[in-house]
């Protein structure tokens, strides 16, 4: 069985917890026998570490250089057409909408029995609103492609509710061939609080980023993308800075004009440090409240983004823009969290310190929803190893 990637720029974090952590967790659990096969840029092959690095964390991925310039992706499906023959593979998990475009067409040869959408993005919402792809033959298709991946696929993973909902209202889908798994938690990082979190190590990381006992920090992790909207953070941020001399926010992202103006008007309020992957869980563990605000789009209302189990896991309460996914709704029902459109001059005296009873409780509701071996996750995953063993 393969996972196949095709147009994701290899990035370990997200790499590692979104696709390498995913295919163990099944070979593990459900012996399935997944193999990564990762077609990179030729920039990615050629001119970084990149496939040293996938090789590391993945040592059976078959690392492969997609077909240069965006325009031609499906041109890259002869060198998948190569690896179904010699490898005898004949099932395929496609992460977005281009690598099962290419899958559905080695199907039609017969070369693959089994084609699944892993469904992560609307992305032809993505290309329309945010522009992610500025080739003029993807922007002209898309929708095309889109189609094609969620109606002709033999089976479907989405990562929100709200992403099957626009699979039905853009493309007519109708079928029930699907699960729905949230992005959840890195297992080799985020898997038991008690043994990961290091209190002389975390005495050290506030001590580093000037963190006293009284200040209340808040914490953004991630990039800043523009369908992270932060424009939206700063309007929002600013008022409580000034309200709130206690308040301070960790930027777990690199440096860039929008995070270093606010340094610039706060300074040691405003603490920006860039961290590995396997260091986020300790930095997060510093601080009172998860930042997860995004604007108004639909690329934001069908999104599951990884930070939200993060924050949880640590205890934090978040701080969520409406209709994020299925996370808004989440936040309301489990009372974990505020809703940027209730949250008046009056909601800032709410955030106080966090006590440990909130943690726990946060916590628990990780492990409970976002583990992927937790009882609900579960069963939508053995829904999906039941389809690909009959």
């Amino acid at each position: 069985m393969l996972y196949i990637t095709l147009l994701d720029q290899f990035h370990p974090g997200i790499y590692s917890s979104q696709v390498i952590d995913v295919c163990d967790f099944l070979n593990k659990k459900y012996n399935t026998k997944i193999r990564i096969l990762a077609f990179l840029s030729v920039k990615e092959l050629f001119y970084t570490d990149a496939r040293k690095k996938l090789k590391q964390l993945s040592p059976t991925a078959i690392v492969l250089p997609a077909f240069p310039k965006l325009q031609y992706f499906q041109l890259t499906s002869v060198l998948l057409f190569f690896v179904c023959l010699f490898t005898g593979e004949r099932i395929a998990i496609c992460r977005n909408v281009f690598s099962t475009v290419m899958a559905l067409k080695i199907k039609r040869l017969k070369l693959l029995k089994k084609v699944i959408l892993d469904g992560r993005s609307a992305m032809a919402a993505e290309i329309e609103e945010y522009n992610v792809f500025p080739v003029e033959f993807i922007k002209k298709n898309i929708r095309k492609f889109e189609a094609k991946a969620v109606l002709s696929s033999d089976f479907r993973i989405a990562v929100s509710h709200q992403l099957i909902d626009y699979w039905k209202t853009n493309y007519g889908y109708k079928q029930n061939k699907h699960v729905v798994i949230p992005c959840t938690l890195d297992t080799k990082y985020f898997n038991d609080l008690n043994k990961t979190i290091d209190e002389n190590k975390l005495i050290s990381i506030k001590k580093e980023l000037g963190i006293n006992e009284n200040d209340i920090v808040l914490v953004y992790s991630g990039s800043t993308a523009p369908w992270q909207s932060f424009q939206l953070l700063e309007e929002f941020i600013c008022p409580i800075m000034e309200q709130k001399s206690e308040i301070k926010i960790l930027f777990l992202s690199k440096e860039n004009k929008d995070n270093l103006r606010l340094k610039n008007k706060y300074n040691d309020r405003v603490i920006i440090k860039w961290v590995e992957h396997k260091d986020v869980l300790n930095y997060l563990s510093c601080c009172d409240y998860g930042i997860l605000l995004r604007e108004q789009s639909i690329t934001n209302k069908v999104a599951s983004p990884t930070k939200f189990a993060e924050y949880l896991f640590v205890g934090l309460p978040i701080l969520i823009s409406e209709n994020l996914g299925d996370f808004t709704a989440f936040v309301t029902e489990k009372n974990c969290g505020f809703i940027l459109s209730e949250f008046n001059i009056k909601s800032r005296d709410k955030l106080k310190k966090v006590d440990s009873i909130l943690k726990e409780k946060n916590h628990f509701l990780s492990l409970t929803y976002f583990q992927k071996d937790s009882n609900c996750n579960q069963v939508c995953y053995s829904k999906l190893i039941s389809f690909l063993n009959n």
